[in-house]
Protein backbone atom coordinates (compact mmCIF):
# COMPACT_ATOMS: atom_id res chain seq x y z
CA UNK A 1 0.00 0.00 0.00
CA UNK A 2 1.26 3.45 -0.89
CA UNK A 3 2.55 6.05 1.55
CA UNK A 4 0.48 9.25 1.72
CA UNK A 5 3.08 11.90 2.52
CA UNK A 6 0.50 14.67 2.80
CA UNK A 7 -1.51 12.67 5.30
CA UNK A 8 1.62 11.84 7.31
CA UNK A 9 2.71 15.48 7.39
CA UNK A 10 -0.77 16.64 8.42
CA UNK A 11 -1.00 14.07 11.21
CA UNK A 12 2.41 15.02 12.58
CA UNK A 13 1.73 18.76 12.37
CA UNK A 14 -1.60 18.39 14.18
CA UNK A 15 0.09 16.31 16.89
CA UNK A 16 2.91 18.84 17.29
CA UNK A 17 0.38 21.66 17.47
CA UNK A 18 -1.49 19.82 20.21
CA UNK A 19 1.74 19.16 22.10
CA UNK A 20 2.85 22.79 21.90
CA UNK A 21 -0.54 24.09 23.02
CA UNK A 22 -0.56 21.56 25.92
CA UNK A 23 -3.81 20.01 24.67
CA UNK A 24 -1.89 16.76 24.10
CA UNK A 25 0.62 15.01 26.33
CA UNK A 26 3.70 13.42 24.70
CA UNK A 27 1.97 10.03 24.63
CA UNK A 28 -1.18 11.67 23.29
CA UNK A 29 0.78 13.39 20.52
CA UNK A 30 2.36 10.08 19.50
CA UNK A 31 -1.03 8.35 19.43
CA UNK A 32 -2.52 11.26 17.48
CA UNK A 33 0.25 10.94 14.86
CA UNK A 34 -0.31 7.21 14.38
CA UNK A 35 -4.12 7.15 14.45
CA UNK A 36 -4.31 10.43 12.56
CA UNK A 37 -2.27 9.02 9.71
CA UNK A 38 -4.35 5.84 9.69
CA UNK A 39 -7.51 7.91 9.23
CA UNK A 40 -6.09 10.49 6.83
CA UNK A 41 -4.25 8.06 4.52
CA UNK A 42 -7.19 7.24 2.27
CA UNK A 43 -8.21 8.38 -1.23
CA UNK A 44 -11.72 8.92 0.15
CA UNK A 45 -11.35 12.14 2.17
CA UNK A 46 -14.52 11.78 4.22
CA UNK A 47 -12.48 10.17 7.01
CA UNK A 48 -10.05 13.10 7.06
CA UNK A 49 -12.86 15.65 7.09
CA UNK A 50 -14.67 14.03 10.00
CA UNK A 51 -11.57 13.49 12.14
CA UNK A 52 -10.07 16.94 11.59
CA UNK A 53 -13.44 18.64 11.90
CA UNK A 54 -14.09 16.95 15.22
CA UNK A 55 -10.57 17.67 16.48
CA UNK A 56 -10.56 21.38 15.71
CA UNK A 57 -14.19 21.95 16.75
CA UNK A 58 -13.61 20.07 20.00
CA UNK A 59 -10.44 22.04 20.69
CA UNK A 60 -12.30 25.32 20.20
CA UNK A 61 -15.14 24.18 22.45
CA UNK A 62 -12.66 23.26 25.19
CA UNK A 63 -11.29 26.81 25.21
CA UNK A 64 -14.69 28.52 25.45
CA UNK A 65 -14.91 30.19 28.89
CA UNK A 66 -12.27 27.82 30.25
CA UNK A 67 -11.82 29.90 33.41
CA UNK A 68 -15.55 29.73 34.16
CA UNK A 69 -15.68 25.97 33.57
CA UNK A 70 -12.72 25.49 35.93
CA UNK A 71 -14.90 26.83 38.77
CA UNK A 72 -17.44 24.05 38.13
CA UNK A 73 -15.20 21.05 37.50
CA UNK A 74 -11.57 20.36 38.39
CA UNK A 75 -9.24 19.63 35.45
CA UNK A 76 -8.09 16.01 35.45
CA UNK A 77 -4.51 17.03 36.27
CA UNK A 78 -4.23 20.10 38.55
CA UNK A 79 -1.66 22.56 37.31
CA UNK A 80 1.20 24.18 39.20
CA UNK A 81 -0.79 27.38 39.17
CA UNK A 82 -3.68 25.64 40.95
CA UNK A 83 -1.35 24.24 43.59
CA UNK A 84 0.06 27.67 44.20
CA UNK A 85 -3.39 29.14 44.59
CA UNK A 86 -4.27 26.40 47.10
CA UNK A 87 -1.27 27.22 49.29
CA UNK A 88 -1.64 31.00 48.90
CA UNK A 89 -5.23 31.81 47.89
CA UNK A 90 -4.92 35.52 48.59
CA UNK A 91 -2.21 35.98 45.97
CA UNK A 92 -3.71 33.81 43.24
CA UNK A 93 -4.75 35.65 40.06
CA UNK A 94 -8.55 36.08 40.20
CA UNK A 95 -9.14 34.98 36.63
CA UNK A 96 -6.39 32.40 36.16
CA UNK A 97 -7.23 29.47 33.91
CA UNK A 98 -6.16 26.06 35.19
CA UNK A 99 -4.56 23.80 32.66
CA UNK A 100 -4.28 20.06 32.50
CA UNK A 101 -1.37 17.89 31.44
CA UNK A 102 -2.97 17.33 28.04
CA UNK A 103 -4.89 14.42 26.56
CA UNK A 104 -3.09 11.11 26.97
CA UNK A 105 -2.74 8.31 24.43
CA UNK A 106 -5.72 6.57 26.05
CA UNK A 107 -7.92 9.63 25.62
CA UNK A 108 -6.81 10.09 22.02
CA UNK A 109 -7.49 6.42 21.24
CA UNK A 110 -11.00 6.65 22.69
CA UNK A 111 -11.76 9.46 20.22
CA UNK A 112 -10.02 8.05 17.15
CA UNK A 113 -9.50 4.29 17.26
CA UNK A 114 -12.86 3.12 15.86
CA UNK A 115 -12.92 5.74 13.11
CA UNK A 116 -9.33 4.98 12.14
CA UNK A 117 -10.17 1.27 11.99
CA UNK A 118 -13.05 2.00 9.59
CA UNK A 119 -10.76 4.15 7.44
CA UNK A 120 -8.03 1.50 7.23
CA UNK A 121 -10.53 -1.28 6.50
CA UNK A 122 -12.16 0.78 3.74
CA UNK A 123 -8.75 1.52 2.25
CA UNK A 124 -7.76 -2.16 2.20
CA UNK A 125 -10.95 -3.42 0.56
CA UNK A 126 -12.20 -0.53 -1.56
CA UNK A 127 -9.41 1.88 -2.49
CA UNK A 128 -8.07 -0.19 -5.35
CA UNK A 129 -4.55 -0.23 -3.90
CA UNK A 130 -4.42 -4.00 -3.69
CA UNK A 131 -5.14 -6.65 -6.31
CA UNK A 132 -8.82 -7.51 -6.52
CA UNK A 133 -9.99 -4.45 -4.57
CA UNK A 134 -12.86 -2.35 -5.88
CA UNK A 135 -11.62 0.73 -7.74
CA UNK A 136 -13.57 3.63 -6.29
CA UNK A 137 -12.27 6.10 -8.88
CA UNK A 138 -13.97 4.28 -11.75
CA UNK A 139 -17.45 4.59 -10.25
CA UNK A 140 -17.32 7.92 -8.43
CA UNK A 141 -17.45 8.68 -4.73
CA UNK A 142 -21.23 8.20 -4.49
CA UNK A 143 -21.25 4.65 -5.76
CA UNK A 144 -18.26 3.39 -3.85
CA UNK A 145 -19.70 4.70 -0.61
CA UNK A 146 -22.80 2.73 -1.43
CA UNK A 147 -25.34 5.53 -1.21
CA UNK A 148 -27.32 4.29 -4.19
CA UNK A 149 -28.53 0.79 -5.22
CA UNK A 150 -25.37 0.12 -7.24
CA UNK A 151 -23.08 0.87 -4.32
CA UNK A 152 -21.16 -1.57 -2.16
CA UNK A 153 -23.11 -2.25 1.04
CA UNK A 154 -20.11 -2.87 3.28
CA UNK A 155 -18.31 0.19 1.94
CA UNK A 156 -21.35 2.25 2.87
CA UNK A 157 -21.40 0.69 6.33
CA UNK A 158 -17.75 1.54 7.00
CA UNK A 159 -18.18 5.15 5.92
CA UNK A 160 -21.36 5.76 7.89
CA UNK A 161 -19.92 3.99 10.95
CA UNK A 162 -16.91 6.34 10.87
CA UNK A 163 -19.14 9.39 10.38
CA UNK A 164 -21.37 8.28 13.26
CA UNK A 165 -18.37 7.62 15.51
CA UNK A 166 -16.85 11.07 15.10
CA UNK A 167 -20.29 12.68 15.22
CA UNK A 168 -20.87 10.99 18.58
CA UNK A 169 -17.45 12.13 19.82
CA UNK A 170 -18.12 15.69 18.69
CA UNK A 171 -21.62 15.72 20.16
CA UNK A 172 -20.36 14.45 23.51
CA UNK A 173 -17.49 16.97 23.53
CA UNK A 174 -19.89 19.83 22.81
CA UNK A 175 -22.26 18.60 25.52
CA UNK A 176 -19.42 18.43 28.05
CA UNK A 177 -17.56 21.62 27.13
CA UNK A 178 -20.48 23.86 26.15
CA UNK A 179 -23.39 22.20 27.96
CA UNK A 180 -21.76 22.89 31.32
CA UNK A 181 -22.29 26.61 30.57
CA UNK A 182 -26.07 26.20 30.45
CA UNK A 183 -28.04 28.94 32.21
CA UNK A 184 -30.08 26.33 34.06
CA UNK A 185 -28.39 23.69 36.26
CA UNK A 186 -28.25 20.16 34.87
CA UNK A 187 -30.41 17.31 36.08
CA UNK A 188 -29.15 13.79 36.69
CA UNK A 189 -30.54 11.62 33.90
CA UNK A 190 -31.56 8.74 36.19
CA UNK A 191 -33.31 10.78 38.91
CA UNK A 192 -34.15 14.04 37.06
CA UNK A 193 -33.01 15.92 40.16
CA UNK A 194 -30.72 18.97 39.92
CA UNK A 195 -27.03 18.14 40.26
CA UNK A 196 -23.75 20.09 40.29
CA UNK A 197 -22.43 21.23 36.91
CA UNK A 198 -19.92 18.68 35.65
CA UNK A 199 -21.73 15.70 37.19
CA UNK A 200 -21.44 12.54 35.09
CA UNK A 201 -24.90 11.87 33.69
CA UNK A 202 -26.10 15.44 34.14
CA UNK A 203 -28.17 16.77 31.23
CA UNK A 204 -29.70 20.11 30.29
CA UNK A 205 -31.72 21.39 27.31
CA UNK A 206 -28.72 23.47 26.18
CA UNK A 207 -26.32 20.54 26.48
CA UNK A 208 -28.71 18.33 24.52
CA UNK A 209 -29.02 20.94 21.77
CA UNK A 210 -25.26 21.45 21.34
CA UNK A 211 -24.70 17.68 21.18
CA UNK A 212 -27.10 17.58 18.23
CA UNK A 213 -25.28 20.52 16.62
CA UNK A 214 -21.93 18.79 17.09
CA UNK A 215 -23.19 15.73 15.26
CA UNK A 216 -24.70 17.82 12.47
CA UNK A 217 -21.40 19.66 12.03
CA UNK A 218 -19.56 16.39 11.38
CA UNK A 219 -22.32 15.29 9.01
CA UNK A 220 -22.09 18.48 6.98
CA UNK A 221 -18.31 18.13 6.74
CA UNK A 222 -18.74 14.55 5.53
CA UNK A 223 -21.20 15.68 2.84
CA UNK A 224 -18.89 18.50 1.74
CA UNK A 225 -15.91 16.17 1.43
CA UNK A 226 -17.87 13.63 -0.62
CA UNK A 227 -19.32 16.37 -2.82
CA UNK A 228 -15.82 17.67 -3.52
CA UNK A 229 -14.83 14.23 -4.84
CA UNK A 230 -17.88 13.64 -7.01
CA UNK A 231 -16.80 12.54 -10.50
CA UNK A 232 -20.06 11.63 -12.26
CA UNK A 233 -23.76 12.41 -12.01
CA UNK A 234 -24.75 8.80 -12.50
CA UNK A 235 -25.50 8.06 -8.88
CA UNK A 236 -28.71 10.00 -8.48
CA UNK A 237 -30.00 12.95 -6.50
CA UNK A 238 -28.92 14.39 -3.18
CA UNK A 239 -30.87 12.03 -0.93
CA UNK A 240 -27.55 10.54 0.20
CA UNK A 241 -26.57 13.91 1.71
CA UNK A 242 -29.75 14.07 3.79
CA UNK A 243 -29.09 10.53 4.95
CA UNK A 244 -25.53 11.29 6.08
CA UNK A 245 -26.52 14.47 7.92
CA UNK A 246 -29.45 12.68 9.58
CA UNK A 247 -27.22 9.79 10.71
CA UNK A 248 -24.60 12.20 12.03
CA UNK A 249 -27.16 14.31 13.90
CA UNK A 250 -28.72 11.22 15.45
CA UNK A 251 -25.25 9.97 16.39
CA UNK A 252 -24.31 13.26 18.03
CA UNK A 253 -27.51 13.38 20.07
CA UNK A 254 -27.78 9.64 20.72
CA UNK A 255 -24.11 9.25 21.60
CA UNK A 256 -24.31 12.08 24.11
CA UNK A 257 -27.44 10.67 25.76
CA UNK A 258 -25.93 7.18 25.92
CA UNK A 259 -22.76 8.70 27.39
CA UNK A 260 -24.91 10.46 30.01
CA UNK A 261 -26.79 7.26 30.82
CA UNK A 262 -23.57 5.30 31.28
CA UNK A 263 -22.10 8.16 33.29
CA UNK A 264 -25.14 8.33 35.54
CA UNK A 265 -25.10 4.58 36.24
CA UNK A 266 -21.56 3.25 35.82
CA UNK A 267 -19.42 6.26 36.70
CA UNK A 268 -19.21 7.82 40.15
CA UNK A 269 -19.08 11.60 40.60
CA UNK A 270 -17.38 13.28 43.55
CA UNK A 271 -17.82 16.82 44.84
CA UNK A 272 -15.49 18.98 46.90
CA UNK A 273 -17.44 20.86 49.55
CA UNK A 274 -14.31 22.85 50.32
CA UNK A 275 -13.85 24.21 46.81
CA UNK A 276 -17.48 23.84 45.66
CA UNK A 277 -16.73 21.97 42.43
CA UNK A 278 -16.74 18.47 40.92
CA UNK A 279 -13.49 16.51 41.36
CA UNK A 280 -12.22 13.26 39.85
CA UNK A 281 -11.20 11.23 42.90
CA UNK A 282 -12.94 10.18 46.13
CA UNK A 283 -10.03 11.32 48.26
CA UNK A 284 -8.10 14.61 48.55
CA UNK A 285 -5.20 15.13 46.16
CA UNK A 286 -1.72 16.23 47.30
CA UNK A 287 -2.49 19.64 45.85
CA UNK A 288 -5.55 20.03 48.09
CA UNK A 289 -5.00 17.85 51.18
CA UNK A 290 -7.79 19.52 53.20
CA UNK A 291 -10.57 18.88 50.68
CA UNK A 292 -13.85 17.56 52.07
CA UNK A 293 -15.03 15.27 49.28
CA UNK A 294 -18.42 13.57 49.05
CA UNK A 295 -20.13 11.43 46.42
CA UNK A 296 -22.83 13.27 44.50
CA UNK A 297 -26.19 11.83 45.65
CA UNK A 298 -27.67 9.49 43.05
CA UNK A 299 -24.54 9.31 40.93
CA UNK A 300 -23.40 6.01 39.44
CA UNK A 301 -21.15 3.21 40.61
CA UNK A 302 -17.40 3.37 39.95
CA UNK A 303 -17.34 0.78 37.14
CA UNK A 304 -16.11 2.72 34.11
CA UNK A 305 -13.68 5.60 33.80
CA UNK A 306 -14.54 8.70 31.80
CA UNK A 307 -12.46 7.34 28.92
CA UNK A 308 -14.28 4.03 29.11
CA UNK A 309 -17.69 5.72 28.98
CA UNK A 310 -16.64 7.82 25.99
CA UNK A 311 -15.32 4.84 24.05
CA UNK A 312 -18.27 2.54 24.78
CA UNK A 313 -20.89 5.14 23.87
CA UNK A 314 -19.22 6.30 20.63
CA UNK A 315 -18.34 2.75 19.55
CA UNK A 316 -21.91 1.58 20.21
CA UNK A 317 -23.32 4.38 18.06
CA UNK A 318 -20.85 3.53 15.27
CA UNK A 319 -21.83 -0.14 15.45
CA UNK A 320 -25.52 0.68 15.20
CA UNK A 321 -24.96 3.00 12.24
CA UNK A 322 -22.76 0.47 10.48
CA UNK A 323 -25.21 -2.40 11.04
CA UNK A 324 -28.10 -0.29 9.77
CA UNK A 325 -26.16 0.78 6.68
CA UNK A 326 -25.17 -2.82 5.89
CA UNK A 327 -28.76 -3.99 5.58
Amino acid sequence: MQLYLGALLTAVLVAVRGLRSASLSPSGALAASILGYAALASPLKVFSACLLGFYFAGSKATKVKAAVKATYEEPEAPSIQQKASASSPTTAPPHSTPSSAGRTATQVACNALVGAFCAVTWRVFYSGERAGAQDWAKEGAWCVVGLDPRGRTHSRALVLAAVAFWAACCGDTFASELGILSRSPPRLLTTLRPCPRGTNGGVSPWGTLVSLLGGLLVGLLAVASLAAQRQTTACGAWGWAVEIVAVAGAAGLGGSLLDSLLGATLQATYFSKTRNLVVHAPHPSPAFPDDEIVRVPGSGFAVLSNNGVNLVSAAAVAAVAGAWAAQ
